[in-house]
């Protein structure tokens, strides 16, 4: 895990570094030559960036960021009583294995937490008929077992699902793409 956050970090300083680069030719005559240092520095990054890349691959890990748009089964989005804000996931990870994600955040605070794991799915009706997907999540993070749950209903296009703590939050479906894009914001937020 210490690996794929240096990883993360790594990646994000590059990034970074490259974006900087880019930009319109005056504003690149303008501007003096970069010092051999700071080259150095990028160069250094850059192979620490593939050093911790190689390793993740050899060891078959990944991180949350590595999960693109054609990964996700299942997406939703919702909001809980108390204002935190939910991104419930079901993906097929780069290892093939099937895994269930559930960020909590709070922009207010930016603060928030993720849950992430293979799972073992159940259903079960509760008494209004609407069928739940349970999942028994071991936490890849703390290895800490979690019930998470997701319930559609396709005639009003609802979509339910519980929380960490076991609340229900009526929540919206979304796209693949929208998906990727609440998931790395949430990450982004919880990683400040």
């Amino acid at each position: 895990m210490k690996k794929n956050i240096i990883a993360m970090l790594l990646t994000a300083a590059l990034s970074a570094a490259l974006l900087t680069a880019c930009g319109d030719d005056k504003a690149a005559e303008a501007a003096p030559a970069p010092a051999a240092e700071e080259t150095d520095a990028v160069e250094e990054v850059a192979e620490e960036v593939a050093e911790a890349t190689d390793d993740a691959e050899s060891d078959g890990s990944f991180t949350l960021l590595d999960v693109d748009e054609n990964m996700v089964d299942v997406g939703a989005y919702g909001t809980s009583d108390d204002g935190t804000e939910l991104v419930f996931t079901m993906f097929t990870g780069p290892d093939g294995n099937k895994y269930v994600s559930l960020f909590a955040f709070d922009n207010g605070s930016d603060s928030g937490d993720v849950i992430c794991g293979q799972y073992e799915a159940s259903t079960e009706k509760d008494d209004e008929g609407d069928e739940w997907t349970l999942f028994d999540v071991e936490d890849v993070y703390t290895g800490n077992h979690f019930n998470l749950g997701v319930c559609e209903r396709p005639s009003t296009e609802e979509v339910f699902f519980f929380d960490e703590d076991g609340n229900t939050v009526q929540g919206k479906f979304l796209t693949s793409a929208e998906t990727i894009n609440y998931m790395g914001s949430a990450a982004a937020l919880i990683e400040k």
